[in-house]
């Protein structure tokens, strides 16, 4: 009967969410703990991202969690700039925003902010959040990490030393393996003991395996409003080589003399292609195959003296596992 109960449920629940313009769907794990997914976009497979979550190893805090689906254009609004996804306690009640779609990058990422969460809820005597759970503090030896200034509680020495981000991805590894996009570069992933160990300290080695997650195109749109000389990035990351890359920027304002604008790829450092927004033109595109690997972003760059409404449409096609951080 269990089954036939959570349809019910979701279906009601459904209806009751409707006219407020966004869908509380509800679920369960293994253990009948409530999943909730606060759904604001169209065409979401809801049982896929309760799917991931189910397969994930966790306790009783999965259910004082919301998971908020959003169309990926509302991403950069809501989370920041060069946020894929975010986990914040504002408002009382944690939640995940994370884009709707349904690839690789996503079930990564989403297994990344609920480690976020986990890490939120289970505390580690005598050190201040966030700190990961206690077998990962002691494993890892953060300790003396910690005491030779190499990592910190913050963001204060960059997004790959906050001690948040490293258990996050940490735990995100453990469950997806070699194929997730592991952003710590000056670490090495979780080895097989501290993989064990996490597992054993939080319940054991998930049974039920991660949902199939599409090697779909990892399709990133921005709009905005470009200050006068200016530049907009989005940064993105390439796990190996054989990556196609597709940047179209569409500049509202129509240029009537000069060069007013120019779109840009970077990859390590290096430029990877360029053009020109000149005299008549609204819409450039980059179509850059054979990429990878590589930290790369992709940039919008302001000449004029004015502001530029824009829209960006970055894609990271299916020539291999491409990533976006």
């Amino acid at each position: 009967m269990k089954p036939l109960v959570a349809v019910l449920a979701l279906v009601l629940t459904l209806a009751l969410a409707g006219g407020a313009g966004a869908a509380i769907v509800t679920s369960s794990d293994l253990q009948g703990r409530r999943i909730t997914l606060d759904v604001r976009a169209n065409a979401v497979d809801t049982d896929w991202y309760a799917g991931v979550l189910r397969a994930t190893v966790h306790g009783n805090e999965i259910s004082n969690v919301t998971v908020r689906i959003v169309p990926d254009i509302s991403i950069e609004g809501l989370c920041g700039s060069e946020a894929a996804a975010c986990y914040t306690r504002a408002g009382g009640r944690p939640t995940i925003i994370i884009p709707a779609g349904k690839n690789q990058f996503i079930e990564g990422t989403l297994v990344h902010e609920y480690g976020h969460h986990l890490d939120a809820s289970t505390a580690v005597p005598g050190i201040p959040e966030l700190n990961g759970i206690p077998v990962w503090w002691a494993d890892r030896g953060m300790a003396a990490l910690f005491a030779s200034r190499k990592v910190a509680f913050d963001y204060s020495m960059g997004w790959d030393h906050s001690i948040a981000e490293i258990f996050a991805e940490d735990y995100a590894y453990i469950h997806v393996g070699p194929t997730y996009r592991y952003a710590i570069t000056w670490l090495s992933p979780p080895d097989d003991k501290l993989r064990s160990d996490m597992f054993a300290a939080l319940g054991g080695t998930p049974t039920t395996p991660l949902p199939a997650a599409p090697n779909a195109p990892l399709v990133v749109h921005r709009v905005g409003t470009l200050g006068p000389r200016k530049t907009k990035i989005v940064p993105f990351g390439l796990l190996g080589p054989g990556r196609h890359v597709t940047f179209t920027a569409t500049v509202s304002r129509a240029t009537r003399k000069g060069v007013r604008a120019r779109i840009q790829v970077l990859c390590n450092g290096a430029v990877a292609g360029t053009q020109t927004v000149g005299k008549g033109q609204k819409v450039r595109t980059l179509d850059l195959p054979n990429m990878g690997p590589g930290d790369c972003d992709a940039r919008l760059v302001s000449s004029a003296p004015v502001s530029l409404k824009y829209n960006l449409r970055l894609q990271l096609a299916v020539e291999g596992e491409a990533f976006l951080r």
